[in-house]
């Protein structure tokens, strides 16, 4: 089979991770991506919504096998080659991962871990074989997961992600667009917190009430009207803001100034800690020229002062 050359003007791989409180519409959403579609149904719901997507094949007949990386990678290696696939849906993340994490805190407060930062290794191995084993076929993506409602240590009501942003800011080197589920006034959008090499920031509505036609309408609204040179300069321009402290993290590695992703996740809490910001505004201004000075001192030549 000869090579096909690549076109530039299409638009990017749909390599996206959409996020939002349970029951708000993500895996119907996900229904709608380009079929025919393998749902890793670690939720076990994706069945509810199958009959508004034109294709759906499910990962395994054992339920258990949707939950264990391990297995999800095992399944993809035996099933994938040769078929027609054209998005693996990971719907979602909360439910591989979240257990793992669970297990280790319980570990840990039983005494059962010499090494309380160890007991997270099945996590990070996990997330990492994950990723490896979903983006290696070349079909678009759709990474789901969970917020969640509760109190800080102040007893302070708070909104958080189901997966720590250690594990989001890995996630980022396999998406090139991250996603929100908004409602307001009775009607639900999907809210672009970030795209790699297209618009951000806008909120795209929701007319039909099933997200008919959501994915074409969000590319549009990203990539539409911009060219080669355009998505370039938007790849490369200093962020003025960040989806949230895992994209944050993620970019300061794409400068190449950290050792590894615990290496930048330390200094932002230590940028955090010194500076104690009054908003995220003012902290993402802080990381830009934390990030900035550490790039500018690696590049400097030898023997500058």
């Amino acid at each position: 089979m000869a090579f096909q050359r690549l076109d530039p003007t299409s638009y990017p791989r749909r390599l996206w991770g959409l996020y939002g409180f349970p029951g708000s519409g993500k895996s119907t959403f996900a229904a709608r991506m380009r079929g025919p579609i393998l749902a890793i149904d670690a939720d076990h719901r994706f069945d509810e919504v199958a009959r508004l997507a034109t294709e759906v094949y499910r990962l395994s007949e054992t339920p258990a096998d949707n939950v264990d990386a391990e297995k999800i990678a095992a399944c993809l290696r035996a099933n994938m080659p040769g078929t027609n696939v054209k998005t693996i849906c990971v719907d979602s993340l909360t439910a591989i991962i979240a257990p793992l994490v669970t297990a280790a805190i319980l570990d840990n407060d039983a005494g059962r871990n010499k090494n309380r930062m160890a007991a997270f290794k099945d996590k990070a191995l996990s997330m990492r074989l994950l990723q490896d084993a979903v983006t290696m076929w070349g079909t678009d993506v759709l990474w789901v997961w969970h917020l969640q409602e509760g109190r800080n240590a102040q007893a302070e009501e708070v909104t958080t992600a189901t997966v720590s942003r250690t594990e989001l800011a890995r996630l980022i080197r396999s998406i090139n667009m991250q996603l929100r589920v908004e409602g307001q006034n009775g009607k639900r959008g999907i809210h672009v917190e970030w795209a790699r090499r297209g618009r951000s920031g806008m909120t795209v509505w929701d007319e039909s009430g099933t997200w008919e036609g959501m994915p074409e309408k969000i590319e549009a609204a990203v990539y539409g009207n911009l060219t080669e040179a355009d998505r370039d300069e938007i790849e490369k321009t200093i962020p003025k803001g960040f989806a949230g402290p895992e994209q944050a993290m993620a970019w300061g590695m794409d400068q190449g100034v950290f050792q590894a992703l615990q290496h930048a996740r330390n200094v932002y809490d230590q940028v955090k800690r010194e500076h104690q910001p009054g908003s995220a505004t003012e902290m993402w201004a802080l990381w830009v020229d934390e990030v900035m000075a550490r790039k500018a001192v690696k590049e400097r030549p030898a023997g500058q002062f």
